[in-house]
């Protein structure tokens, strides 16, 4: 029965997806082809038609080159008895007209609809829904003009969206497939990308497939149809920052992004550490894991107890408490690196608050309660 209530809002979210969708008029996203997944943005037919011009001219000359090329080897191959050939024309202007002409009308060609498709990527409208996008090592973090965050990025049907990209850190590059955008968020710097997409998705399910997950399994929701990957190099986590991006009706939206900024305020204080935490945790998870192994960072099984022993932590020393010292790593996290890691580890100042903080630690303390593998709490309350 709990599984069954917890999935009515997913049901009801695909449904009005669906409705929204119909009311609208939306064609539904371009079919899957050899080359290209499903196209599911404003953007994709022009990055579309870019593509199957440039394919269809080389479609054109490779089979006529190769048609060519196995005529003449078959007629004017050398036959035993006969001499060499010798004889050759030294000048034909029409052929090298011909040559010259033709190509420079097709480059021409693919330069006009490209630079059409250019443009359009380019040019965000005025009226765009701007959401900022902190890439760091190894995660994405959404920004909402409300204040909500996000580890997936949720969007608006039917309207422009403006991402405002920066890294804290090294060089990334976010790219939507379905949406035919990508660009590279560079450090110190700022960049843009926007997309529209009329195709609502709603929202996803209670337990959905992990897309990070050390064994990926499980189908997928049917809210998850548009995959979200860094694809620059970024380090040992690079592999781990794929994500995906729901779509979804103007009141949803709304309301999932009231909800999200809010989130955590709605929890009680004794209830932090099971209820926000293992969420919270999954931000930390490409780096620390639960179960005692070390990754890129130092596994948070027996943490504490590991920093009451520093000798910087203690009545009269810098760290008054263990809670002060792990407070700092996740501000400040260069304040201190525990040998032998690199400071390699992002601040989340400005993304946690002081109650997301206290869930963190809260959670910490009581890893016992939760899966090492999975990081889920183990003594949930029983269903009504």
């Amino acid at each position: 029965m709990l599984t069954m209530l917890q999935t009515l809002p997913n049901a009801a979210s695909q449904a009005i997806a669906a409705a929204a969708a119909a009311q609208s008029g939306a064609t539904a996203p371009s079919a899957r082809t050899f080359w290209m997944p499903p196209g599911a943005s404003t953007i994709a037919p022009g990055v579309d038609l870019t593509l199957e011009v440039i394919n269809w001219i080389c479609y054109f000359f490779f089979a006529i080159i190769v048609a060519l090329m196995v005529y003449f080897v078959a007629k004017y191959r050398h036959r035993r008895g006969e001499r060499f050939r010798t004889e050759f024309p030294h000048h034909n202007t029409p052929l090298e007209i011909g040559w010259s002409v033709l190509p420079t009308l097709i480059v021409i060609g693919i330069f006009v609809v490209g630079f059409r498709s250019y443009l359009d990527i380019y040019t965000a409208p005025k009226n765009a829904f701007d959401i900022k996008v902190t890439a760091q090592k190894w995660g994405w973090t959404f920004q909402y003009p409300n204040g909500a965050q996000s580890d997936d990025l949720y969007v608006p049907a039917g309207k422009p969206v403006r991402l405002v990209l920066r890294s804290s850190d090294v060089l990334h590059s976010l790219y939507i497939p379905d949406f035919r955008v990508k660009r590279d968020v560079v450090p110190g710097r700022y960049s843009y990308m926007w997309f529209q997409c009329d195709h609502p998705t709603g929202l996803p399910a209670a337990e959905v497939r992990d897309p990070n997950a050390k064994t990926v399994a499980g189908p997928l929701d049917a809210s998850q149809r548009h995959a979200l990957f860094c694809t620059e190099y970024c380090g040992t986590g690079h592999s781990k920052m794929n994500r995906y991006v729901y779509v979804l009706d103007e009141t949803t939206f709304g309301e999932w992004m009231t909800k999200q900024a809010q989130w955590i305020d709605e929890i009680p204080e004794e209830e932090l550490y099971f209820k926000a935490g293992p969420k919270l945790f999954q931000r930390c998870v490409q780096c620390h894991s639960l179960d005692g192994v070390n990754g890129i960072g130092p596994s948070w099984k027996g943490i504490v107890e590991r920093v009451k022993g520093y000798p910087m932590v203690g009545e009269g020393k810098k760290y008054a408490t263990y809670q002060d010292y792990i407070r700092t790593s996740i501000l400040a996290p260069g304040d201190y690196v525990v040998p032998p890691y690199a400071n390699a580890m992002p601040t989340f100042k400005g993304q946690l608050n002081d109650k997301a903080i206290d869930a963190l630690i809260g959670y910490m303390e009581h890893l016992d309660d939760f899966d090492p593998k999975t990081g889920k709490y183990l003594k949930a309350p029983a269903a009504k």
